[in-house]
């Protein structure tokens, strides 16, 4: 039985078997990546209920942990992944934009509460 050649010298069953693996290690990745923005979001929600009027802008809090040089770095990685692997880009895109929104909504939500305790005493 002879094997077709599919991709730079590899048959479509070792093809696969590489893109599953990538497919691991980027699910790991993104798990990295969540993991750290719920910190980083539980850590701004500490400062949000210690001191309501502290954050002037959620957005810039976001840009703030956006450019921290851990996510950076795990950023690149994935970005890596994306250029080797274009399929996976959809996936990313979904995975950050759902974390966006659920940091914006938790910050606003604990500011939006800090603020009416504070009003209402």
């Amino acid at each position: 039985m002879r094997t077709v050649v599919f991709n730079q010298g590899f048959n479509r069953i070792e093809n696969r078997n590489i893109i599953r693996l990538e497919y691991a290690k980027l699910n790991r990745l993104l798990d990295e990546e969540r993991r750290i923005f719920e910190s980083f979001t539980q850590s701004a929600k500490k400062e949000v209920e210690a001191n309501p009027r502290i954050l002037a802008n959620v957005e810039e809090v976001w840009n703030r942990f956006s450019n921290h040089r851990i996510v950076q770095g795990i950023r690149r990685r994935i970005d890596c992944l994306i250029d080797a692997y274009p399929q996976f880009l959809r996936q990313v895109t979904n995975v950050r934009s759902r974390l966006q929104e659920r940091f914006f909504a938790v910050l606003n939500a604990v500011r939006y509460a800090a603020q009416n305790s504070v009003l209402s005493k």
